[in-house]
């Protein structure tokens, strides 16, 4: 509703009037309203002071590689990012903002389901980088920062954005960002790979997904970052796999959960298969499963989130209730297999598709690599890799072997006529940076 002219001028009238009267009656109040008001400013005027210099700090980490983001995270040159920015090149020129160059880094590892890769500098010495954080210290309502190049904006030699925001929830389960950090920084396109910081510039997040809606692929106010403790785990593992893929650990074999919600929630076991790992593990049917790791579960989702986000092999606590007691034993997490689709073998150059009807596909072959130099192509149908049956995951092989060592490789070929001939090819596997 709208209000007269005369209205809104009696109004201010009035207004002026109180303020007059104020000033005449409570000098002393007005007085010490003012002072706080000042003490406010200056407080605010502070903490702008020290963001900036915060911003200015952990620019200088950051890194613009591909279509996405990265953050330096150690002086020797390692850079965190997300597998699906880096995770499909063994080698990226990359700009740091902190240099005043282009400089190459090497892939040192990757985790497809945890979408994080790792990337070195080569002969990176003193550079600034950001610290991890203490996720424990992380609490929902706290402000933080998201650094990214949003929507490619920086393009060749703008500085990253930041957005300040808040922790909008903690331990999200979706899909494969199982345990993360919900936030409502505005997080969008060419984001991904860049940190998730605390004010105080520690790292507690690589940002890499957000929620969208209507086929928007914008920012909603929802984003999804990768916790800084499940980075941590992984991140010696990436650093030792010598350019190969690290495994999550998962539930083992032969659980299955009640659907129905408790009143006190938890996750519960309506059936455990007979002969499986879950049984030889130690669960019953009927447990009900309390806490992993020291945290608490409250439903399936909650306990796969948890698990998820450690590697293969990691020992964990259970605690469960079982008839009325508490029982208490240490779970080794199997590997969890890695998902259908695409899957980069960096050491040899190729990226490998699990084909419906034949099997393990090339994909394509980096120019130079070992693969091109030993003639394969895309199209090809790999059968056989060092008397094995082929799969996408390479690891165990590719571990065995030393540089300058053979691999041994059979295909099939389609010929432009229909026809398939069968070859065979060695890859001299290179010294690994």
């Amino acid at each position: 509703m709208q209000r007269t002219n005369s209205e809104q001028l009696g109004r201010r009238k009035h207004a002026g009037l109180f303020i007059l009267l104020a000033l005449f009656l409570f000098p002393q109040a007005i007085s010490a309203a003012g002072d706080a008001e000042s003490d406010a400013v200056a407080t605010a005027l502070a903490a702008e002071d020290e963001l900036t210099k915060v911003i200015a700090k952990t620019s200088a980490a950051f890194v613009f590689i591909g279509g996405g983001s990265g953050v330096v995270v150690s002086a020797d040159g390692y850079i965190l990012t997300n597998h699906h920015v880096a995770g499909d090149h063994k080698q990226w020129s990359v700009r740091i903002e902190g240099s005043d160059k282009v400089v190459v880094c090497d892939l040192v590892g990757t985790d497809p389901v945890g979408d994080l890769a790792l990337l070195k500098v080569r002969d990176a010495q003193n550079m600034a980088y950001v610290e991890f954080g203490d996720i424990g210290t992380v609490r929902v309502g706290q402000q933080v920062l998201a650094v990214g190049d949003p929507f490619k904006l920086a393009a060749e030699d703008g500085p990253p954005s930041f957005s300040l925001g808040t922790v909008s929830a903690l331990h999200r389960f979706q899909e494969n960002y199982s345990d993360a950090i919900q936030t409502d920084c505005a997080v969008n396109p060419g984001n991904s790979g860049g940190p998730l910081l605390t004010l105080d510039g520690k790292l507690i997040g690589i940002t890499g997904q957000i929620m969208s809606r209507f086929g928007a692929k914008a920012n909603t106010g929802i984003g999804y970052a990768i916790p800084v403790d499940q980075i941590a785990r992984f991140y010696p593992l990436l650093k030792d796999t010598a350019g190969l893929v690290v495994y999550h650990g998962a539930l083992p074999d032969g659980l299955r959960f009640s659907r129905h919600v408790e009143e006190s929630q938890v996750a519960a076991l309506e059936g455990v298969d007979a002969n499986t790992d879950a049984e030889r593990a130690g669960f019953k049917v009927g447990d009900h499963i309390l806490r992993v790791d020291g945290k608490r579960v409250y439903n399936e989702a909650r306990l796969n989130g948890i698990i998820r986000s450690y590697p293969e092999n990691a020992n964990l606590d259970v605690e469960l209730e079982r008839e009325g007691k508490l029982v208490k034993f240490q779970l080794k997490l199997p590997r969890m297999p890695l998902p259908p689709g695409l899957t980069y073998v960096a050491p040899v150059g190729v990226k490998l598709e699990l084909s419906k009807n034949d099997g393990i596909r090339v994909s394509s072959v980096d120019k130079g690599s070992p693969a091109e130099k030993a003639g394969l192509m895309t199209g090809d149908i790999i059968t056989m890799v060092d008397g094995r049956a082929p799969s996408l995951e390479w690891q165990t092989i590719l571990l065995t072997k030393r540089p300058g060592e053979q691999l041994d490789v059979q295909i099939r070929r389609p010929g432009p006529d229909g026809g398939i001939s069968q070859k065979s090819v060695q890859l001299i596997l290179e010294p690994r940076r």
